[in-house]
């Protein structure tokens, strides 16, 4: 699915006097998809058809990505973020969700599951950020003030290309790329995202961690074995941190593993959705330090 066919799938939900653009597609029990930075919903693309077939399957753009606003002035961050697809979910009748979330994403789910238990049914963590892991320095240096005076949106989109590719097990191809890229070609689309990593705040993961213990909903954590990004050992942190949860290591699969390996993580969600519990791998025996 080309990103242009994916964005002519999406709705618009207004959100007081903002806006939130999503697809829905399926049936079913209802499963909310949470990109990260510096995507938006089409990150889900490969993932959508195969659990659309059994489930309502709703994949919202971040306040400030992709196609919702991406107007000036208003606060980014994963605890706005999380009050906004609160609000959105109100808005689309979703009362209740499984939260699954990719990288910034995953913040929000965290604060989702620790500060709006009532709609998270299941959680489930995919190379996410989380504790102190955050921002990366990439992403740190994009966020700062000057960028949007010292770079062009071209510019930009070329060093952002660049880095994320180190993202990849294997070499992404440019259309998927410029794809998940294309709502931050223009200027204005270009200062959004400058403004969405201005936003990033590790004390918005931090304050929740004790509050971690009290996530009484099925907890997934999936991990890339080779993120360069967000190391596993914080996915064994947050394995050991939430009451419950399983950790399944992907192999051969760095920060996007949901594009590294679309089948075999599409398996472990359909059966995490369903309650089926395939063979664990060997369980974290001691805290991991994170450190």
């Amino acid at each position: 699915m080309s990103w242009r066919d994916y964005q002519a799938r999406q709705r618009i939900a207004e959100i007081g006097d903002r806006f939130i653009s999503y697809v829905e597609e399926g049936t079913g029990e209802p499963v909310v998809l949470l990109h990260g930075i510096p995507s938006w919903g089409y990150l889900w693309h490969r993932l959508l058809p195969p659990l659309a077939g059994s489930h309502r399957v709703c994949i919202p753009d971040l306040i400030g990505f992709g196609y919702s606003d991406k107007r000036d002035c208003f606060d980014r961050s994963i605890a706005r973020q999380a009050e906004a697809i609160d609000a959105w979910m109100e808005k689309v009748g979703i009362k209740r969700a499984a939260v699954i979330g990719h990288d910034v994403g995953g913040g929000v789910a965290l604060r989702l599951a620790t500060l709006f238990p009532g709609r998270v049914a299941r959680l489930c963590l995919i190379d996410s950020v989380c504790y102190d892991s955050w921002p990366i320095e990439a992403v740190l240096e994009f966020g700062h003030p000057d960028t949007r005076r010292r770079l062009s949106a071209w510019t930009a989109i070329l060093l952002m290309k660049q880095a994320m590719k180190t993202g990849f097990a294997s070499s992404p191809s440019d259309d998927l790329l410029d794809g998940l890229l294309a709502p931050y070609v223009t200027e204005t689309g270009k200062l959004s995202l400058v403004r969405n990593a201005i936003a990033l705040n590790t004390n918005q993961t931090m304050e929740i961690i004790p509050l971690l213990q009290r996530i009484a909903a099925p907890t997934l954590v999936l991990w890339g074995e080779e993120d360069p990004f967000l190391p596993i050992r914080y996915g064994e942190r947050l394995a050991w941190d939430i009451p419950g949860a399983r950790l399944i290591r992907i192999k051969q699969a760095r920060h996007f593993v949901m594009i590294d390996r679309p089948h075999e993580v599409c398996e472990h969600l359909l059966d995490f959705l369903i309650g089926r519990r395939p063979e664990e791998k060997p369980s974290v025996m001691r805290p991991p330090q994170a450190a």
